[in-house]
């Protein structure tokens, strides 16, 4: 069985300016390689390597490798949004992890201030502790709550009731941003409530009662 040529085609197929994880060739390794895969598939970090090389790959980091497109400068750098978005983010049909911290303080109105780094909740982090990728310029924390579609925007809303990183808040209107960002998200104070049990932490409610209980219409 030629491997390079399988990993050729895999990477043919692959779209140009799109984060390619060592972990996803490893996956599809998996289809071809039945026994001994690690010994195996030292050859075909060798393949790898040679595609780099004959710049038909380029590696943005230790096992973060993409298609460059071409621009009038030179071969194009990944846009570390997208690596950050897939690594931590999006998987193909879910949601993995959220925005939280400072900037997500910021971006809803609460602060003025502009974090350095992102802090990013997501179901990827390994620890109990915030792990910093330095690579990416982010930090990941681990959720209470195995994170989805239908509850990462309640576990964004409960981070900024329980503000466990004692962001200042820096305006005289955070009850109206809040209930802003709760109607604008569709949130249901039911689920608020089921997800407050859920991850067994009621300061969130409570926190929402002393900013002055359900919005009046």
């Amino acid at each position: 069985m030629n491997y390079n040529d399988i990993l050729v085609k895999y990477i043919d197929e692959y779209p140009f300016d799109e984060p390619i994880f060592i972990e996803e060739i490893k996956e599809y390794f998996k289809n071809y390689i039945q026994d001994n895969f690690d010994n195996v598939f030292k050859n075909i970090y060798v393949y790898i390597n040679r595609l780099v090389k004959e710049n038909k790959l380029a590696q943005f980091v230790k096992g973060i490798y993409y298609k460059p497109l071409k621009g009038t400068f030179g071969k194009k750098t990944l846009n570390i949004n997208k690596v950050i978005d897939k690594k931590y983010m999006h998987n193909k049909n879910d949601i993995k992890g959220y925005i939280s911290g400072a900037y997500l303080f910021n971006k809803i109105g609460l602060t003025t201030q502009i974090p350095k780094e992102l802090l990013i909740v997501t179901n990827e982090c390994p620890n109990a502790n915030d792990y910093k990728n330095k690579n990416l310029g982010v930090t990941i924390r681990r959720p209470k709550l195995q994170i989805n579609e239908d509850n990462y925007k309640y576990l964004q809303l409960f981070d900024v009731l329980i503000n466990k990183d004692n962001i200042k808040i820096e305006t005289n209107n955070e009850k109206e941003i809040i209930y802003k960002f709760i109607k604008d998200n569709e949130l249901e104070m039911e689920k608020i409530f089921e997800y407050a049990n859920k991850i067994n932490n009621l300061k969130p409610i409570k926190k929402l009662y002393e900013l002055g209980g359900e919005e009046s219409e």
